[in-house]
């Protein structure tokens, strides 16, 4: 959701099919992770504000689960035309490059983008708003923004970080739960099915 122009402040969720194992959500403050990174990695931190970060997201050909990385770019952006989908890529999504390949496969490149951001009303607290760790991570690569890679040590910081500062919520059938996206990061754990969980999210 960090990746398109207008995100949503809050959002909804709700179990309606709790998974027999694992799939819990996971929530970390953003700010939190920015006070660690800097005094754990000041020069690093201190670049990353300046250049930012680019992430490269390469679709696949066929859908292999919900996730945007893992959709194919006709149903991503809804629509079998390649010149419609640079349209929209570009209008809706945090995108400088858009392009369509003739393997069925597409390459949406975001950036270089503002990773730390501090919102109007949350005090003066600068949140981690992108993360840095999705490199090697099947079809996405990341870069800083002038194109020098992102230190290793930076990302295994950052990834203890956030084991560190998560807290995994498993989820019960009704259960209600309600994220400030502008202050909070989330991601759903591995798990079996069934998990069903519908979310609602407003501006």
């Amino acid at each position: 959701m960090t990746w398109v122009k207008s995100w949503p402040s809050k959002i909804f969720f709700f179990c309606e099919t709790a998974p027999p194992e694992g799939g819990e959500t996971a929530i970390v403050l953003g700010h939190s992770i920015t006070q660690r990174m800097e005094k754990k990695m000041p020069e690093f931190v201190s670049r990353l504000r300046d250049v930012g970060v680019v992430t490269t997201v390469t679709t696949p050909i066929e859908n292999r689960v919900s996730s945007f990385i893992a959709k194919n770019w006709k149903t991503f952006l809804e629509t079998d035309d390649p010149n419609e989908a640079k349209k929209r890529a570009l209008n809706t999504m945090n995108c400088g490059s858009f392009e369509c390949f003739e393997d069925g496969t597409a390459k949406f490149v975001f950036g270089p983008l503002e990773t730390i951001r501090a919102f109007e009303g949350y005090d003066g607290k600068e949140v981690w708003f992108y993360g840095i760790a999705a490199s090697g991570q099947g079809n996405v690569s990341q870069c800083l923004g002038d194109g020098s890679a992102i230190p290793a040590e930076a990302v295994e910081a950052f990834r203890a970080i956030l084991d560190e500062e998560c807290v995994n919520l498993r989820w019960e059938v009704g259960d209600v739960l309600l994220v400030d996206n502008l202050a909070v990061q989330h991601g759903k754990r591995a798990s079996k099915p069934p998990r069903r969980i519908l979310v609602s999210m407003c501006k």
